[in-house]
């Protein structure tokens, strides 16, 4: 008695699996592909208020710097003391 292994492939078996694995393969990347599409969304939407928080702070800087400078610009008649006038300021305390 001889063993033999005979393989037979039914042709509409093997075109069953192949459409049932495209279509397996299709569902799976389209999941996988819209679930990194909203990841980047998100991402994108944080760096878009991360760079407006940026735009705030830069706003408000700039108007505190022009508001210093407009201080700056006020008549100030600057102190000059010499050693002279200080000697003459403590001896009359």
């Amino acid at each position: 008695m001889s063993f033999t292994f005979d393989v037979v492939i039914n042709p509409v078996i093997l075109l069953g699996a192949a459409i049932a694995g495209a279509v397996f393969g299709y569902i799976v990347f389209k999941s996988r592909l819209n679930k990194r599409k909203s990841r980047i969304q998100q991402l994108e939407k944080e760096l878009m208020i991360s760079n407006e928080e940026t735009l705030e702070a830069q706003r408000a800087y700039v108007l505190l710097e022009s508001k210093f400078k407009d201080q700056q610009t006020s008549p100030v008649i600057p102190m000059k003391i010499n050693g002279k006038e200080s000697s003459k300021e403590k001896a009359s305390k």
